[in-house]
């Protein structure tokens, strides 16, 4: 244990003297990328304040930014760059837009060649189920320099007082300055649930504990007593008298940053302390990148955002993610997808209408969830709009089966090869003390190199294509490189499962496929959709399992060194199990 501290402090040195960025491209992308867009020549500059966003008055300061943009956004139609600045304070941001559907405070659409320079400024969001800013069908944006925190926090901490398991409830009491479980957020918000954390480690989950308490239900005791009602009697029993514990107001789709539609967006040197969802929230990118980012716990805290860090469906290209530190979150720190698309009508054997857009010259897979195998891979010959989000789309070649159409994850559906975030890289970050996994790979051609991650609660890094929750698709062409994975996998569904893994791959297909519940279980595919991974020169302190790999063709792992975690709870102990796999090559 000793020696991997050791390597782990060594790794913190040569990242903490990574002071100036020199990207370079990786050699085994099929579609070449730019580099990151870190500076824009500007010939305006101008300030919040010029719009009545002063910093350190109390005032919300969201008319004025709003303002502020909009003028930058009509200034930069002339063809040049404009650079806004906010000058160093705090800046008051509240959320009184009434629209339900609304889930960001500040929006930016339509935007070209703007430089926004938080300069330092200390952004605090006083609506805990908002996220802060969306940009939207934009290119050419560069956002850098804020600090962002919530006032209140969308999440409470405290301690667990007693446990009550006739009455299926516990005690809980709030620490000094966090919110009451009586804040309508707690209601409102579209997941509410509850962890059960680390004593010693601030954002790390407890040893074998499940991974969340469901529960809206609660009963004041007192101002900062309250008691919370838990059906799951099974999970009741797992939380002790003094234990730790964060109860969270979880809203899916506010994010501190969301980008849509948009080319050449990066986010530079932003920290952020909390949030009602995930810190970076994308969809249909082209080169975009998260530069120097940091999701951190404040003292005095035990947890950060609640949601995903970095969570993208499908776009052409897949985010660059480089010197950057995540921790304290409470699900994956980056969870990439491949677009989808709901095949409504097989029109004849090379005629489908399909939801949502699909262009001529898209590559479409069709996929068969219900026995996890690929139909078939098609070109896109031909569009024609239908309208009402519909799409007639004519293919190169016939498909030779009839398929089974609908809007479920239970019907026959296509993924876009060419909108499957491809090219991302992932090079240089710190992933520690979190829920969950580190990556989740449901996409293609992609470089995680020189990352550290350390105490997550799951698999450092899963390729699965995540079926019943009608995600995917498949992963491919991933080189995995001289990364450090130190105690990853401690919690209850960690331990419990059978294929877990520090690094993970499998393919799966609906166990139940006609079942009527909510959930339908995964069964392993025999399809060996993984194909062209790389695993190389990492470090591995391991709990349980090193590496699972089945369904894959192309695997090759070498030159990693692996060492038995000490403090590993669980009864295995295997550096790499196998099940159907095509030209795996392994070795130490």
């Amino acid at each position: 244990m000793k020696k991997m501290l050791l390597i782990i402090a060594l790794f913190f040195v040569v990242f903490s003297t990574y002071t100036q960025y020199k990207f370079s491209l990786p050699e085994h992308f099929r579609t070449k990328r730019n580099l990151p867009l870190i500076d824009l020549p500007t010939l305006l500059s101008v300030k919040v304040s010029d719009f009545g966003a002063f910093p350190n008055d109390g005032k919300d300061d969201t008319p004025g930014i709003k303002k502020a943009l909009n003028f930058c956004k009509k200034a930069s139609l002339s063809g040049e760059g404009v650079q806004l600045i906010f000058e160093k304070g705090k800046y008051d941001i509240y959320g009184n837009d009434k629209n339900p559907n609304r889930t960001h405070i500040i929006d930016l659409t339509g935007g070209k060649n703007i430089l926004i320079d938080g300069n330092g400024a200390e952004i605090v969001i006083r609506d805990p189920l908002k996220g802060f800013f969306s940009v939207l069908r934009s290119e050419n944006i560069i956002i850098k320099n804020f600090f962002i925190d919530y006032d209140p926090l969308p999440f409470t901490q405290g301690k667990i007082t007693s446990v009550d398991l006739e009455n299926k409830s516990f005690d809980f009491r709030i620490d000094e300055g966090f919110p009451s479980l009586n804040e309508s957020m707690f209601q409102n918000a579209s997941r509410v649930w509850g962890m059960v954390m680390d004593p010693e480690i601030p954002g790390k989950l407890k040893d074998g504990a499940p991974n969340l308490f469901a529960s809206k239900e609660f009963e004041k005791l007192s101002p900062n007593l309250f008691r919370i009602t838990l059906k799951a009697i099974n999970l009741l029993k797992t939380i002790q008298v003094g234990d730790s514990y964060v109860h969270m107001a979880r809203t899916n789709g506010s994010s501190i940053f969301k980008s849509g539609n948009s080319k050449n967006i990066t986010y530079l040197n932003n920290t952020n302390y909390s949030s009602p969802g995930g810190s970076y929230n994308a969809f249909d990118m082209e080169e975009w990148s998260i530069i120097g980012a940091q999701v951190k716990l404040k003292p005095g805290r035990i947890h950060s955002a609640n949601a995903d860090c970095v969570h993208v469906n499908g776009g052409k290209f897949g985010p660059w993610i480089e010197n950057s530190f995540f921790e304290g979150y409470s699900d994956d720190a980056i969870n990439m997808k491949s677009t989808k698309r709901f095949i409504l009508e097989q029109k004849s054997p090379t005629e489908l209408i399909v939801k949502y857009s699909v262009v001529k010259g898209d590559v479409v897979n069709i996929f068969n969830p219900r026995e996890g195998k690929l139909i078939g891979k098609y070109k896109v010959l031909e569009n024609k709009f239908l309208g009402q989000n519909q799409m007639m789309i004519t293919l190169d070649k016939p498909i030779e089966k009839q398929l089974r159409i609908g809007e479920t994850k239970k019907s026959d559906l296509i993924y876009l090869d060419n909108r499957a975030n491809e090219s991302f890289v992932i090079r240089n970050n710190t992933f520690k003390n979190a829920r969950r996994y580190g990556i989740l790979l449901q996409n293609s051609y992609g470089l995680i190199e020189r990352n550290i991650f350390q105490n997550l609660s799951q698999s450092a890094i899963t390729l699965e294509n995540g079926v019943d929750w009608g995600e995917g698709f498949i992963a491919n062409n991933i080189v995995i490189n001289n990364n450090i994975f130190n105690n990853c996998g401690y919690d209850a569904t960690f331990l419990q499962e059978d294929s877990a893994a520090t690094i993970k791959m499998s393919v799966g297909k609906l166990k139940n496929p006609e079942s009527n519940k909510k959930w339908s279980g995964v069964a392993i595919a025999e399809w060996q959709g993984i194909n062209n991974i790389t695993i190389t020169k990492n470090t591995f302190s391991y709990n349980k399992k090193a590496l699972h790999i089945e369904c894959s063709k192309n695997t090759f792992i070498k030159s990693n060194r692996f060492i038995k975690n000490s403090t590993d709870l669980s009864e295995q102990s295997e550096i790499i199990t196998k099940n159907n796999n095509s030209n795996l090559i392994f070795e130490k």
